[in-house]
């Protein structure tokens, strides 16, 4: 197979979200007094799995919830100056398609002040980026439209381009919607969505390597 463009997903496809997470909690653990070891919880990928407000149920977990405290969480979450770092395997993969001369570009749902942070501490600026919600969060992935505009961006064809995501809900069947060959990344609590729609399944950037794409 051969593609002139890859798309990536951010969270927990090119970098681990849970980094992000840990050094948030211990922030707020340590100014609130809080034992250190609640984190754990909003690190567990069945919590992540199973939550639609990862902030106010952590919170809510250990009784300690308030408005206040949920915005304050979420602020971090949009600021926090912390270290981060892609996966090994893909800033392999990444230095990899640039030696190609292989298109890559990164399509992320979320709050667009959070994700641009990231995006700032991982260095990855100078890429092809699309916050999908910056035209509506009702415009995120899986919506078509989000492909589009990352497409629009690259000069390229769905049919040239695969998509990389971890998530099967937004990110597999949003690029089967847009008739973008669909790699579904299996890590952290993605790894638990039951998907039997992907183009093709890895656990490793690696795995692309050894099949030549």
């Amino acid at each position: 197979m051969r593609f002139e463009a890859f798309i990536c997903d951010l969270d927990n496809t090119l970098y681990d979200e849970n980094i992000f997470l840990k050094a948030i909690c211990e922030s707020f653990c340590h100014r609130y007094g809080c034992d250190i070891q609640l984190i754990n919880t909003i690190l567990d990928d069945n919590f992540r799995l199973h939550s639609k407000d990862i902030f106010g149920d952590w919170l809510k977990s250990f009784d300690f919830y308030t408005s206040q405290k949920q915005e304050e969480l979420f602020s971090l979450y949009q600021s926090m100056p912390t270290s981060l770092q892609l996966y090994d395997d893909a800033k392999d993969f990444l230095n990899l398609l640039q030696t190609k001369n292989i298109k890559y570009g990164i399509l992320t749902n979320g709050d667009i002040k959070a994700q641009s942070h990231k995006i700032s501490l991982l260095g990855l600026k100078n890429i092809p980026i699309v916050y999908a919600r910056a035209y509506g969060k009702e415009y995120e992935k899986p919506h078509i439209s989000a492909f589009h505009r990352i497409l629009e961006i690259l000069q390229l064809s769905p049919q040239s381009c695969a998509f990389i995501g971890d998530n099967p809900t937004p990110d597999i069947k949003g690029a089967n919607n847009a008739g973008i060959y669909s790699i579904w990344l299996k890590r952290r609590y993605g790894r638990l969505i039951p998907c039997d729609y992907a183009s093709l399944s890895i656990t490793n950037f690696k795995e692309l390597r050894e099949l030549q794409i």
